[in-house]
C-alpha cells in the first residue's frame, strides 16, 4: 500500500533519540523494542519478523524505510513500517513544503477526512506538518490492485507471500503518525496495518472497503465494531502525543484530540473492554453458543 510516496504502527512510540541502533538480520524476530536510526521504538504484542529495507532518493530528499510482519497460522495479522526522510541539512524547507503539499493535496491518500477514514487531525504551519490518521483498508485491494498505478513498492512482499501461500487478513485497521518540524531535517512517518480479529474483534463480515463494518458510514450498524474501533484510535492518539513529546514539538503545534476524547468518553472504560474480549474468547473457545454469547454481548452494550 502506498502512502504520500512512501509506506508508512499498535502502540509504536519513540524514546531515546541518541540510542544505539538495533542490528536488524533478514527474516529474524524481534519483540517488545527495537531501535533503528537512533529512535527506539515499542513493538506490538507478539513476534516481529524484519522483511525489508528500502532506501529512496528523491529530489535530493533521502529516505529510509523498515518493514516488520507479524505472521501467525500463515496469516499476516500486522504490518509495522517506519520512515525516515532528511534533506541532508541542504534543503530543509523544500523538505517541508514537499511533505505538506504530499499530505494535504495527494490524489490518493491525504490528512484529509475521506470516505474510507473514520478519524483525520492534521495541523499545517509554514513548512511544518503534523497529521494522525485512522482507516480501515482492503489489504488486498491496496496489495494487488491499488488506486495509484504507479505504485511498484510492494514486489518483494508479493513474492514473499506467494511462495510461502500466505493469506491477508479480510480487512486491516490503519493507524498513521506523520510529522515534520522546520527545527529539524527529518521528517517521520510510522504507520501499522492490524487484522482487528488478531486483536480481539469480532470475526470480520465483509471484505471490500465500500461494504467493510468498519467503514465510517456503516460503523453505527455494528456498535462494537465502532466501539472496538474508537478505542484503538483514541489509545493510538495517546501515542502521537507520546510521539510529539518525545521529537520534542512545542505546545502549539501538537495535535488537539478533545474533539475524539470526548466523542467516546461516554461509551468506553477499561473494565467494558475487558468484560468484552473476556466474553469473545469465551465464544471462540466454544465455552458459549452464538444465543448465550449475544445475549450477554447485549448484557454489556446495555
Amino acid at each position: 500500500m502506498k502512502l504520500f510516496f512512501f509506506f508508512l504502527v499498535i502502540f509504536a512510540f519513540f524514546t531515546d533519540v541518541n540510542a544505539a541502533n538495533t542490528k536488524l538480520k533478514k527474516y529474524e524476530n524481534y519483540s517488545n523494542q527495537i531501535t533503528w536510526k537512533g529512535v527506539d521504538i515499542n513493538l506490538p504484542k507478539g513476534e516481529w519478523m524484519y522483511f525489508s529495507r528500502k532506501s529512496y532518493n528523491l529530489q535530493n530528499f533521502d529516505t529510509r524505510c523498515v518493514r516488520f510482519l507479524n505472521i501467525e497460522n500463515k496469516l499476516i495479522i500486522g504490518s509495522l513500517i517506519t520512515c525516515f526522510v532528511t534533506s541532508g541539512g541542504k534543503w530543509r524547507q523544500a523538505l517541508g513544503a514537499a511533505l505538506k503539499n504530499e499530505w494535504q493535496n495527494n490524489k490518493y491518500d491525504s490528512c484529509n477526512l475521506r470516505p474510507e477514514y473514520f478519524y483525520v487531525k492534521a495541523l499545517f504551519k509554514g513548512s511544518s506538518s503534523n497529521c494522525f490518521i485512522s482507516r480501515h483498508i482492503d489489504p488486498n485491494k491496496e496489495l494487488y490492485f491499488p488506486d495509484d498505478p504507479s505504485d511498484t513498492t510492494s514486489g518483494g512482499l508479493k513474492k514473499y507471500i506467494k511462495d510461502r501461500s500466505l493469506n491477508l487478513p479480510k480487512i486491516g485497521l490503519q493507524f498513521e503518525s506523520l510529522y515534520f518540524s522546520n527545527k529539524r531535517d527529518k521528517a517521520i512517518t510510522i504507520s501499522l496495518v492490524i487484522d482487528p480479529e488478531a486483536y480481539g474483534a469480532e470475526k470480520t463480515l465483509f471484505e471490500t472497503q465500500e461494504s467493510s463494518e468498519y467503514h465510517r458510514n456503516n460503523l453505527n450498524n455494528y456498535p462494537l465494531k465502532k466501539f472496538f474501533l474508537s478505542s484503538l484510535t483514541k489509545k493510538m492518539s495517546i501515542e502521537h502525543g507520546i510521539l510529539e513529546d518525545q521529537l520534542g514539538a512545542s505546545s502549539n503545534f501538537k495535535l488537539n484530540f478533545s474533539d475524539l476524547n470526548t466523542s467516546i468518553s461516554n461509551e468506553s472504560s477499561p473494565n467494558f473492554i475487558e468484560d468484552l474480549n473476556k466474553l469473545n474468547e469465551l465464544y471462540k473457545s466454544g465455552i458459549l453458543n452464538a444465543e448465550e454469547f449475544e445475549k450477554a454481548k447485549k448484557k454489556i452494550l446495555n
